[in-house]
């Protein structure tokens, strides 16, 4: 996952974006525990939402708890905890955790493979600090790494191939959170509904990170999938011409609506819970802004993300 599943904070009421930022710090703290001080690194926005999801599925026993933040000691935190040691709600936090761990170590490993000897040897560092990690968290939940590999498997495949499919592209991502939402059910509709919101997540988050990396994707001639079905080989190596961008941001904003168009019949029919609101506001508000951010505004990734993490720190 990719940093673009967040809330609209413009739209959250202000208990609700502290019961965020308390799930986020936990999911931090989570990270420490079960895979080192090093692990908490790889902490992100999306695995925050996963943790939320599962936290909301069986409506978990939590308490809130002031605290000191674990990376920043001259800081106090407040913490979404499982209370009275409510083994369902750690579980959900360590799953999150494990995600965390596993989704960023196949991320530098693919980097490693993408990237020249030279411009890979940050990620080879990084992936070398973070293998210890991996391995813990693959024997924790070996289902969820097992998931990690077909989706990055079927991702070379597909970006391979003799014909490029958007479609084709997307499916690896969104079976992986498939079965990652999927595995939260109990009964076969809870499974069903979960799997449809993971599947079209999955779909969106994929298609958003291919076209917020098109321009750049386009300079340095890297794979995109956008490229092939937008007709825009004839600029590699180059920038776009503002007509040619801004169709290209049209059709793009076009195909994720129809993810999120499927996305979210889906989601209004999970359980109501104490964590409703910032699902339903990540999903019917944040997403839709950050297409607007990147296709319309052309936010910078590197700033939009800094600002983020200011706020939820």
């Amino acid at each position: 996952m990719f940093g673009y599943v967040r809330p609209f904070k413009g739209e959250l009421l202000v208990k609700e974006y502290d019961a965020y930022k308390g799930v986020y710090c936990q999911v931090c703290k989570a990270l420490g525990t079960y895979y080192g001080p090093l692990a908490r690194m790889t902490l992100t926005y999306d695995c925050t939402f996963y943790a939320m999801l599962a936290l909301n599925q069986r409506d978990a026993a939590l308490r809130a708890a002031k605290k000191r933040c674990t990376c920043n000691p001259l800081k106090k935190c407040t913490y979404v905890c499982p209370a009275n040691g409510d083994a369902y709600a750690e579980k959900c936090f360590h799953k999150a955790a494990a995600l965390c761990v596993i989704m960023t170590a196949h991320k530098l490993r693919d980097n490693i493979q993408d990237e020249k000897f030279v411009k890979a040897l940050g990620a080879r560092f990084l992936y070398g600090l973070s293998r210890r990690a991996m391995k813990k968290a693959a024997r924790d939940f070996p289902w969820m790494a097992d998931a990690v590999q077909k989706m990055m498997d079927g991702q070379y495949a597909a970006e391979h191939a003799d014909r490029i499919s958007l479609d084709a592209c997307s499916a690896p991502t969104a079976e992986l959170l498939e079965t990652l939402c999927t595995e939260l059910g109990e009964t076969a509709v809870e499974k069903m509904v979960l799997g449809q919101v993971g599947y079209f997540l999955g779909r969106w988050v994929y298609i958003m990170d291919a076209a917020d990396d098109l321009a750049e994707d386009l300079k340095k001639k890297s794979f995109n999938p956008f490229v092939s079905k937008l007709g825009l080989s004839d600029f590699l190596g180059g920038d776009l011409p503002e007509d040619r961008r801004k169709a290209a941001d049209l059709e793009c904003n076009a195909v994720l609506n129809a993810s999120l168009s499927r996305l979210i019949p889906a989601a209004n029919l999970l359980p109501t819970g104490q964590f409703s609101g910032i699902i339903n506001n990540i999903l019917n508000q944040g997403l839709p802004e950050i297409q607007r951010e990147i296709l319309f505004l052309h936010v910078k990734d590197k700033k939009r993300r800094r600002d983020i993490g200011r706020e939820t720190t």
